[in-house]
């Protein structure tokens, strides 16, 4: 038996396809999660000197990194956020320069890549094991209009020259390649974070550097 339909039949065959692409388009949308530095004492990594606690927070897991960006598999496909807080104790702001900041491993050291290629790593590139030189060369990024929301995530939560005021507390990530996520989280217990410029705000004298240890951040993470 053969079903005939006229085109007004047709076209209204067709309004529920339609309707389910687009809702399929929204719901691949990027997904701005919200993030704001929690309370001093939470963190189980940080360091104190002339006024100023700065506390670390790898987020080290794929489910981890998920609760602030919106990819299941950040970490897998090669690129671990590593939250950095400033609070400053002082009478006088002070400034942090992010893109130096590195991440010590036994004989590596890695500094965090470009949030735009942190988001072409993560979207638009195969999943990598290839270990990135740091500094880290500026290559050709090809992210498109499609990953806007996710660049801009991801420039916004940047740690880049972060000016923190008298008596206030701020933060941001970095963006460190990873190479193997299986050992990840063993190799970051052994790992430290070495801060090199930091900054009076008024004057522009530069302070102690910070180096502080991950273990403390591991340790916590699993006991929870």
């Amino acid at each position: 038996m053969i079903l005939r339909f006229s085109v007004r039949q047709s076209c209204w065959l067709l309004i529920p396809l339609l309707l389910l692409t687009a809702l399929s388009g929204l719901a691949a949308e990027y997904k701005v999660h919200p993030w704001t530095p929690r309370a001093i004492e939470t963190y189980a990594a940080r360091l104190t000197s002339e006024g100023i606690t700065i506390a670390i927070d790898p987020l080290f897991s794929d489910a981890l990194a998920a609760q602030v960006f919106d990819k299941s598999d950040m970490v897998t496909r090669g690129i671990m956020p590593l939250a950095v807080i400033i609070f400053n104790s002082n009478d006088f702001a002070v400034e942090v320069e992010g893109p130096s900041i590195e991440l010590l491993e036994n004989e590596h050291r890695l500094r965090s890549v470009d949030p735009l290629l942190a988001v072409q790593c993560v979207y638009v590139s195969k999943p990598t094991r290839i270990v990135l030189p740091s500094p880290i060369p500026l290559p050709k990024i090809t992210v498109t209009k499609s990953h806007a929301g996710a660049c801009q995530d991801f420039k916004e939560k940047f740690l880049a020259v972060k000016r923190v005021e008298p008596h206030a507390s701020a933060g941001g990530f970095l963006y460190v390649p990873v190479t193997d996520a299986a050992s990840l989280r063993k190799d970051l217990a052994n790992a430290k974070i070495y801060i090199p410029h930091i900054y009076r705000g008024d004057s522009g004298d530069s302070l102690m550097f910070f180096e502080i240890d991950l273990k403390a951040a591991i340790e916590a993470s699993a006991r929870k």
